[in-house]
């Protein structure tokens, strides 16, 4: 499942290149770099742009990590091209959100705020636990680089949402604590604690190549759905 070829926009941020470097090992087709023209420079053999619409004959999918802004460029890009995206980009206001679902009625769209499988499966071990242990009470705590700009976490938000739902509550009745610390990749703990125990679980990312490799797989998949808002659940869903 490695045939769509392949642009990536934030091309020269974190996860951009740890999608490249993935790439290059696993051979996935990557054929177009896109960021800021003050960042294009580079001996890459790879062509680069700071637009989209400029080489649509490259790919054939478009894989964001950026931030809010240029993402929805991207979009908006790949609606007058007819191209599917995945998108792991988080920070999204409900705004910014309501145009990413307006999108995907043109084209597909995959948006995750944690391209990790191990997160994703984690996620319905959360719902799971929050309905069973309803009387529990449940906090959040996130860790991130100093340099990440969303806080909560897309994630920490994500899990916010799967246990409000399970306990079908309100979100603002989940406390979440969030932490910036030098070279942290991402560190996820969703603590359920009655006055007798308590359950913990622990989700740590050592580098970012778990979500690069979700990244990857999840482009050739929405590659191959029609126009429609997705998430990785629906990735999780059809490959299981």
């Amino acid at each position: 499942m490695k045939n769509s070829k392949i642009a990536i926009n934030g091309f020269f941020g974190r996860m951009g290149q740890a999608i490249y470097e993935l790439s290059l090992e696993q051979k996935f087709n990557v054929t177009l770099g896109v960021d800021k023209k003050d960042k294009l420079q580079s001996d890459l053999n790879l062509k680069l742009s700071d637009n989209l619409s400029k080489h649509p004959e490259l790919f054939d999918v478009v894989i964001d990590f950026s931030l809010p802004e240029p993402c929805l460029n991207a979009v908006k890009e790949c609606q007058m091209l007819n191209k599917p995206i995945a998108i792991g980009t988080t920070g999204f206001n409900s705004e910014q959100k309501d145009i990413l679902v307006k999108a995907s009625k043109d084209i597909p769209l995959l948006l995750a705020p944690n391209m990790s499988i191990g997160v994703n499966v984690a996620l319905r071990s959360i719902s799971e636990l929050s309905k069973l242990l309803s009387k529990y009470e449940v906090s959040i705590e996130e860790t991130h680089h100093k340099n990440k700009l969303d806080s909560p976490s897309g994630t920490a938000l994500k899990i916010a949402e799967v246990i409000a739902k399970s306990r079908q509550s309100n979100l603002s009745d989940i406390k979440i604590e969030s932490f910036r610390e030098e070279g942290e990749v991402g560190i996820h703990k969703t603590v359920f604690k009655s006055p007798d125990d308590e359950i913990i679980l622990y989700h740590n990312a050592y580098n970012r190549k778990i979500f690069a490799q979700g990244a990857l797989d999840t482009s050739q998949w929405i590659s191959n759905q029609s126009s429609g808002f997705y998430t990785y659940e629906n990735y999780l869903e059809d490959i299981s």
